[in-house]
Parts: C-alpha cells; structure tokens; sequence
C-alpha cells in the first residue's frame, strides 16, 4: 500500500430521408471538391431525449479520397455518438469526417455513417447538407477546375511527403490548410474541447497550440497556462514537456492520439474521447532510484543509488466530472531512461495506451473513513467503452463518496503517519487515488509498470443521492464542515458577500495539486526494440497491425527491484494563471 502525507498540501421512430441542398461551407483538407452529391439522413430509432440517425453520402461528381459533411440542427440537437465517421459541434453546426476505412467515394458510389444525439422539444431532420464545400443538391453540377493548396493543376503529379515530426510554430501558428486533424484537436477548435470565458484565449489562440501525431494527423498538445499576450486558458497542463532531458527525442506529445486510433481501428464501437483539460503532464529528470524502495512510505528509504532515471509522461486525469465514476481505461504517454549505476547499461520505454485503473463500471474506496484503502468497490453503471479492460493487480481508481464526508461531520479520527496521532478527518482528505498495473510481454520482452497519480485538491466527490451522482467539495464549506481548504472560502465570503461557485477561480477545489509517481519499472528485452500493440497495450507483435500503436522497449539488465519516484507540485502556485475548474 503506498502511504501519503496528504495533509502537507505539498508534497448523446420514423423514417425520414432527405436528397438536400444548401448549407454552411468548410475547408476541403487534403480531399479534391466534390461536384455533385446527395445526402439520405434517416432517424432509425428515437426515444425521448435521444436518437439513433443514419446518413448516407452518394458522391455524384468525381472520385474523392476524403470527405468532409456539415449541416447545421435546427432545435438544439446534439451528436454525443459517432461511428464510421470523427464528428465535432459548435452549437448547432456539425462536421463529420471520414475515418480511415471510408474516405474514398468513387463516382456513384455511398459512404455511410451514424450517430447517437440527444434532443428536447422536437427532433427535426437537417435540410441542408455540405460536401467537401460543395452544396449537395442531389444533382451533378459543373464547377470551375479549383487548385488546391500545395499542389499543380499541370506538370508532374506533386509528391506528397510525410509531415514533419515537430511544429516549429507551436503557440504561434495554426497548422496548414491541408492538415489532417484529430477528433481531439477539433473538439479543442470548433467543439466542447475548449469553451473560454469572457476575457480567456480565444480558440484561435488555443488551436496554435499543436503538434503531429505518429499518424500525420495534428493533435492538440501541452500549453502554458497563459499564452504569450498575457491571456489566460482557465486550466493548466502541467509540467513544459520542453524541461525533460526526453524532449528532443519525444517532442511535443500528442494528447488524444490512443482516441484517434481506437475510432479508426473500430469505427462501430463505442470510444473514448477523453476532455481537453485533463491531460497532465510529468517531467522530472534525474530521479534517483534506491535499493529497496517499493514505494510504501512517502519518504524514500535510506540507501544506495542503484539508478538514475528521467521520466517525461502525460495521463489523462480529470477530477471534475462524472466520467471516473464508471470509466477507468485512461491515456498515458509513457518515456522513461533509466541507467543502471552497476554497469552503466540503459533500460528505456516509450509507451502510448489507454490503460486501466482497476475495473470498470465504479471505483474503489479512499482511505476516508477508511480503514482499508481499496477495500469497497462501488458499482456505478457501464463503462465506454464497453470492451474496457480490467486491471485488478492494482488498487485502481479510488475517489471520495459521501461516507467520506458523513466522517467528517461527525468528528471521526484517523491515525496520521506523519505526526504519529490521532486526527479528525475534514476537507484534506477528500482526495483521489488512481493506481495502475501495465504490462507487456513476448518471448523476448518483459515490460512492466504500476503508477500512482493522486490529486489532493479534486473538486468532485461521488454521492448517490446528488443529481448525476455528482457533488462539489466546495458546498461543503457552507455546511460548517472543517479544513483548511473550506475556512479559505469561508473567507472570502465573508470578505466578499459571494458564494463561492464549483468552478470560480477563488475556489480552492481544483484538481492542481498533485503527486504523479511513476512507480515500478521493468524492461528486458533481447528482441526488436519496436513493438506494435493494441490500444490498450495488449496482443503484442512485433508486426504491425489493424489499430495497432507502435512502442519501444530498450534494455536486458538483470532484474532489480525499480521504485521510481516523482514529484508533487501546486500547479496553481502562480495566481495570475487565473486557473479554475474543469482543469
């Protein structure tokens, strides 16, 4: 059991088919303009406040080889579902993407699609829909020959090469025209990635902020608290990936990417778009690794160096909603080199999955009120997806409920290992834990990994009773429950007059103070270096295949026993950062 010093504070049924004109026009990307289309939407099931809408593109000008589709609802509905297609929405206009299997239609032929929405009132079907910028009017048209960006309209036929691996004009550029993008980096743009406040970074300014993912696709990356015209986002990421001694190598990291390659490799399933503010990034370099440490206390123990390592990770933390409560498969971008002091060999790892905190469908008990930690699993409801791997080697996620509260309240004691007594719970210890245990393995390579993320300040805590099951530490404050964070917006209430929303700045419940602790380590590996697993980091091969991520694994010391440590940090230490939740 990893021990802590918490309370230091540091450390989205008729028929309707519709061949339609008209509409809103958007970028063709990489794909050639369409000269004719039509479009079938039809509602194949609705129930209230939800649908289930099929579409389907006819192209009727010539061969494309992607596609773009927008068309604007017209009372309120929203996409909160997509397979066979990447969708994004800014309030009641839509885009729609092809997906790797589907963005070639050749002249007469279909692409096909499909959503889950949600609607309130009536449930009208689109009358207008939009094809690479080409109005679908159900009939071929003759338009003019369009040169598209980067290319000729004579001569050679252009060579296309590779995007390059970094972007040289990150926080200062948006990406080329004919960029592919990301689901996550167009929910970031033009979706519910990025909602700035009156007075924070527009969108624009959030979308220079951008990097190329192992796909050529550009995904939203990490990004200072404030951008250089002194604006605020409102939420942080953070340590700056560009402080790790594994920041030439890895580069800029791209947040959402394992997302990307799960809709791609099952265009008909459920997947996980994970919120914009939750990516968390670590970078410590240098980190001594000592004999016998197993990481159960919160101090290292005394003893010889055995190997210095440097970590450079970023997983998708987000202690605000209600998404842990029943889905625990989350992104971690892992780098780690370690070199071994014995004989100066160099274990190393880069590996992207989602992996899994625990089981999933609900999470496990904290240590409030205790005693066990991990001891009760609260069943909340399904997972997304529904294929989500269960990790049980480890505590997995552990999040504060009411019981919690209710020990506070009523004065209950626990036993503090840093001052060695007796002390009465309150708000410190409404805290969250996410454990987990990774590993990957052929006959030539074992790769293993257990870390420890735990926030000390979320602004979240489970309570069955609540509306969505969600409740916010900070009412509490206005309930005479005791702690340091609480007499803080007690404070400025009583300075102010104002009570102290969820998501106000003043808030001190915020999800940025933070302990990420890499944990074990263990990599042999007489085989290639380069591993291709799926996206959870299962069925490892040395090949390739369908939805497949690429890893690597460097390194065949002998095993040793590997508790690498990290850091805890404030992440809200400058006030100006002007962060709040969601973060």
């Amino acid at each position: 059991m990893h021990l802590h010093r918490h309370r230091s504070r540091l450390a989205a049924a008729a028929a309707v088919t519709a061949a339609v004109a008209g509409g809103g026009v958007v970028a063709a990307h990489d794909a050639a303009a369409a000269t004719g289309c039509s479009v079938a939407y039809s509602v194949a099931t609705q129930w209230q406040g939800g649908f289930t809408a099929n579409v389907n593109i006819t192209n009727l000008g010539d061969a494309v080889g992607s596609w773009t589709l927008t068309w604007s609802f017209a009372a309120g509905q929203k996409v909160t579902q997509a397979w066979n297609a990447g969708t994004s929405q800014s309030g009641a206009d839509v885009t729609a993407r092809n997906v790797s299997h589907n963005g070639s239609i050749a002249t007469g032929a279909t692409a096909s699609f499909g959503f889950n929405g949600s609607w309130s009132g009536n449930n009208p079907s689109p009358t207008a829909f939009t094809l690479n910028g080409t109005l679908c009017t159900g009939l071929p048209t003759s338009t003019p020959t369009t040169t598209v960006p980067g290319t000729t309209t004579s001569g050679p036929t252009p060579t296309t090469t590779a995007p390059p691996a970094d972007n040289p004009g990150w926080g200062r550029s948006l990406p080329p025209p004919d960029a592919r993008t990301s689901m996550a980096y167009d929910l970031v743009v033009t979706g519910s990635g990025y909602t700035p406040r009156s007075g924070e970074c527009s969108r624009e300014v959030h979308a220079r902020y951008w990097t190329y993912g192992p796909d050529g696709k550009v995904y939203p990356t990490w990004h200072p608290p404030r951008d250089a015209s002194g604006c605020a986002f409102g939420h942080e990421h953070g340590d700056d990936p560009r402080t790790s001694d594994l920041f030439a190598a890895s580069k800029w990291l791209p947040f959402g990417y394992t997302s990307e390659v799960m809709m791609a490799a099952n265009p008909g399933g459920a997947h996980r778009h994970e919120d914009h503010v939750g990516h968390k990034v670590l970078s410590v370099d240098n980190s001594n690794v000592i004999q016998g440490d197993n990481g159960t206390s919160f101090f290292p123990p005394q003893g010889a160096t055995i190997a210095v390592c440097d970590i450079l990770l970023k997983f998708h933390q987000g202690t605000h909603s209600t998404d842990a409560f029943t889905n625990n498969v989350h992104e971690l971008i892992y780098r780690n080199r370690c070199s071994h002091n014995d004989n100066g060999q160099v274990s190393e790892a880069a590996f992207t999955a989602l992996i899994p905190n625990g089981r999933p469908g609900g999470f496990g008990a904290t240590d409030c009120p205790g005693p066990n930690l991990g001891g009760r699993f609260t069943s909340v409801g399904p997972a997304v997806p529904a294929d989500s791997p269960s990790d049980t080697r480890s505590l997995g996620r552990l999040i504060t409920d009411a019981g919690c509260v209710q020990a506070i309240r009523e004065g209950k004691t626990h036993y503090e290992v840093i001052s060695g007594r007796e002390v009465p719970f309150d708000t410190n210890d409404l805290h969250e834990f996410w454990f987990s245990d990774v590993s990957v393995s052929t006959s030539q390579l074992s790769f293993s990994i257990a870390p420890l993320f735990y926030v000390l300040n979320p602004s979240r805590y489970y309570d069955a009773s609540a509306p969505n099951k969600l409740a916010r530490q900070v009412d509490l404050c206005y309930e005479n429950i005791r702690g340091d964070y609480c007499d803080q917006v007690r404070r400025i209430t009583q300075q102010t007059g104002q009570r102290v929303a969820w998501d106000d700045v003043r808030s001190p419940f915020k999800g940025t103070l933070r302990e990420f602790r890499p944990g074990t380590f263990s990599v042999r590996n007489s085989g290639p270096t380069t591993v291709y697993t799926d996206v959870y980091g299962r069925n490892a091969s040395t090949t390739p295949f369908t939805g497949s991520i690429q890893q690597y694994f460097s390194g065949d010391h002998a095993p040793v026993q590997m508790y690498v440590r990290g850091s805890t940090k404030d992440y809200n230490a400058n006030a100006a950062d002007q962060i709040h939740a969601p973060n």
